[in-house]
């Protein structure tokens, strides 16, 4: 584990877990307050990514139905990893990352589809990811490149589970976000339909308890956390590259999770579908999809 600190902010990362963040904390007063879900020991000593406080989604973001796609008129089989037969959050968050570069407040790893043979997807490619502490604020750059001869479908995003309560117990966390439509389900059959008011976080508004696992479009690029009762907020911004976002938040747990993606939810099969919208861009050999997410911390 590779830790950065400052003044202000302490981020742990485990590049031999898939360049997982097992930590995010913010130092107020005299103390270190988690503002991602703190990691369980068992976690990090085992390697656990899907534990962690935040994980990297590569080459493709949340699930594939039934673990195939088509593209280039052709059917690619994945690897399955869900009860139900689907592929989900990519193939590199539970692999060993290389360390390129270190210091105290940067952290550049990488990764190679070639070097692993039992990578599942059908095509190679190599991750750059670069995590940095710039005072308040963290910086995470994640680039994705298509090392083959042939164009390939690709996706990225990340994964950070969020506190619910930071200093107060009892305060429920506010979240902001603009996005423009939604899709239905887990594994959606079109394209993403309009907000319903339930939907809408246009406006400062209480987390949700529970009941969301869904899949957003037109992510507008900025998010806002606030903790009230801690007087602590976030502010979360993205590059383009992620026009997708996701919010989970499973049921009677102390975290949720706000996942600035680039592609819906079986993205290349709707892609493949004529399905407009999607997310998924095809890169020649040689290109790359590069996206930068920053959380900035300070008081409400």
């Amino acid at each position: 584990m590779i830790t950065l600190q400052n003044e202000a902010l302490r981020l742990m990362v485990a590049p031999t877990a898939g360049s997982s963040l097992v930590a995010l904390e913010l130092r107020h007063r005299d103390a270190w307050v988690p503002i991602l879900r703190p990691t369980p020991p068992e976690a990090i000593a085992g390697g656990n990514s899907s534990a962690m406080a935040s994980f990297i989604l590569a080459p493709f973001s949340n699930r594939v139905r039934d673990a195939k796609f088509v593209f280039a008129g052709q059917t690619w089989p994945l690897l399955p990893n869900t009860p139900e037969g689907h592929a989900i959050h990519g193939d590199v968050r539970k692999r060993p990352w290389v360390v390129a570069a270190s210091t105290d407040a940067r952290l550049r790893c990488t990764f190679a589809s070639r070097a692993h043979a039992e990578i599942a997807f059908p095509f190679p490619y190599e991750i750059s990811f670069e995590a940095r502490l710039e005072a308040d604020t963290v910086v995470l750059e994640l680039a994705l490149r298509n090392v083959g001869v042939t164009p390939m479908p690709a996706g990225i995003g990340h994964h950070p589970y969020f506190q619910r309560h930071l200093l107060d117990p009892t305060e429920t966390v506010q979240f902001e976000a603009r996005m423009q439509g939604v899709y239905d389900g887990l594994l959606p059959e079109g394209p993403a339909r309009a907000l319903q008011p339930a939907e809408d976080f246009s406006v400062l508004r209480r987390v949700p308890e529970n009941g969301f696992d869904t899949c957003f479009s037109g992510f507008a690029g900025q998010a806002r956390l606030v903790w009230p009762g801690s007087g602590i907020q976030l502010d979360l911004t993205t590059s383009p590259a992620f026009s997708h976002a996701i919010l989970f938040t499973p049921p009677e747990q102390p975290f949720f999770a706000f996942e600035p993606v680039s592609n819906a939810n079986d993205g290349f099969n709707l892609a493949a579908r004529g399905v407009a919208g999607t997310g998924v861009v095809v890169l020649a050999p040689g290109e790359e999809l590069r996206g930068q997410v920053a959380l900035r911390l300070g008081p409400a």
